[in-house]
């Protein structure tokens, strides 16, 4: 198998001319696929075996994170950051101003994996809004802070919203699964929405997201940044 793509426009630089991978019709794999396969090659050990050792490893390494500590693992490894601005060298960590990331990055078996896997251009599988870069304004940085109640910048393609329909629009989404939709739209065009982010967003992270119905179709489409953006 390879890693399927098409190229789109991207209007992240000056020249016209230059395209983007974005990849296409990607498969997700759950604990349960995992869990099934490992049973599937014939081992002895039991699929409720093997269940019971991954949760083990699972809640060991979430009490090791939960003691501040860093993980290094063949699959992944693990780093503490603090964001968040501190007013003077005697000014003190505090949780409605700060926030603790936790940054994960690929370990040294997936690395080498990423560097052989197959690629393969195809023709773009649908039609989608493909969310390329967040830029806060209040900031001035991109894909990495959200401002509450200040204006945001997304750029990419087919991202413009028909906004008589409440279905369609600009979506933070918290780690706990709640959704707060941006309300105040100042520019909506195919390739770039300028909107007021929600006030009332809790410090956190938070997955960005545009819906809509691109033309042509009837259904709801949804693009994400794919990168956690984060409420200090």
């Amino acid at each position: 198998m390879s890693i399927n793509y098409s190229l789109i426009p991207n209007h992240l630089t000056d020249d016209p001319n230059d395209y983007m991978a974005v990849v296409q019709d990607q498969q997700t794999r759950t604990m349960d696929d995992i869990i099934n396969e490992m049973a599937d090659r014939g081992s002895t050990v039991t699929k409720a075996d093997i269940l019971s050792v991954m949760e083990d490893y699972q809640s060991v390494i979430a009490k090791f994170l939960s003691n501040g500590d860093r993980i290094n693992t063949p699959l992944f490894k693990t780093s503490a950051s603090i964001s968040g601005v501190f007013e003077d060298q005697t000014d003190n960590f505090d949780r409605s101003r700060h926030y603790v990331r936790l940054n994960v990055n690929p370990g040294s078996r997936i690395g080498e994996i990423a560097e052989d896997l197959p690629v393969q251009k195809v023709s773009a599988s649908k039609v989608q809004p493909v969310v390329e870069l967040f830029k806060d304004f209040s900031t001035a940085t991109q894909n990495d802070t959200i401002t509450p109640g200040s204006s945001g910048e997304i750029r990419g393609s087919h991202l413009k919203l028909d906004t008589t329909d409440s279905d369609q629009g600009i979506f933070f989404i918290a780690t706990d699964g709640t959704e707060t939709k941006a309300d105040m739209l100042m520019r909506n065009m195919p390739a770039n929405l300028i909107f007021m982010i929600p006030d009332g967003l809790a410090s956190g992270e938070y997955e960005i997201e545009v819906r809509n119905t691109p033309r042509g179709h009837d259904k709801i489409r949804t693009g994400g940044l794919g990168i956690p953006l984060v409420v200090s």
